[in-house]
């Protein structure tokens, strides 16, 4: 059987990430007009050519791209994009009629495999990113558009408020005595460690809640409820809340512009 041919255009961070991620079971093609990774990689001269010679496209350039590579794709193809702020209805309208087209939403942590792939769009090209991204951390597909852009404050610039939190650990024991190595080390395998451990206990049971486990650390008197209670005091819970919030309703912002 052939292997199926996928072709990347673009190739930046994300774009270099998927395109290792997916493994070496496709036929995999590059184009981009300033590449980077020229010792490892063979490009394309264009996105004609490239677009000539792959079944499936994966467009990884910038959103003001977009529009102009797609309608440099002539034939019929499998176009996925992962540009952010770019609509299902407009991809659609710079492709050709009868292609195929799925808009995604991916995140950091797909460099290590543990990310996040929202997607939305042609229904009959679901089982092939089920296939490609699957590799690279957790797939959901949405049954409407419009929560592209909760996804995109929740998974998308969720990796930059979970750093900015570590940081904030880290600092609370930096003040409370540890070195900084010392002290983001102990933090960095804590929430890794919390994370796991939430994980475990949904798969015995999946109506959990999280606070059901801040609990079972939380003692009469001790030192957590104390950690808590300046947290409740400074609105932490409220702060983090309102930081999904408001970057969800700016992608929504950008995505009308």
């Amino acid at each position: 059987m052939d292997k199926m041919r996928i072709g990347f255009i673009g190739l930046g961070n994300m774009g270099y990430a998927i395109y290792n991620g997916i493994g070496d079971d496709y036929i995999k093609l590059a184009y981009d007009p300033i590449p980077k990774y020229i010792e490892e990689i063979e490009y394309s001269e264009s996105v004609r050519e490239i677009a000539d010679k792959s079944e499936i496209l994966i467009i990884c350039v910038k959103p003001h791209q977009v529009e102009k590579v797609i309608r440099e794709i002539e034939s019929p193809r499998t176009i996925i994009s992962i540009a952010a702020g770019i609509d299902y209805k407009s991809l659609v309208s710079w492709a050709d009629p009868e292609s195929r087209v799925i808009r995604t939403m991916p995140n950091l942590p797909l460099q290590s495999k543990t990310g996040v792939i929202a997607y939305f769009g042609n229904t009959e090209e679901y089982s092939i990113i089920e296939l490609l991204f699957s590799k690279l951390g957790k797939t959901v597909a949405l049954e409407k558009e419009e929560l592209m852009d909760a996804v995109t404050g929740l998974s998308g610039s969720g990796p930059a408020f979970v750093f900015s939190f570590l940081q904030a650990m880290a600092e609370g024991g930096v003040k409370s005595g540890l070195a900084y190595s010392e002290s983001l080390s102990i933090a960095i395998e804590t929430i890794a460690g919390s994370m796991s451990y939430l994980k475990s206990e949904l798969e015995k049971d999946g109506s959990i809640h999280p606070m059901e486990l801040r609990n079972r650390v939380t003692s009469p008197g001790g030192t957590t409820i104390y950690g808590i209670s300046e947290w409740e005091k400074n609105k932490v819970s409220y702060g983090i809340a309102e930081s999904v919030f408001q970057a969800s309703k700016r992608s929504k912002e950008l995505g009308k512009n």
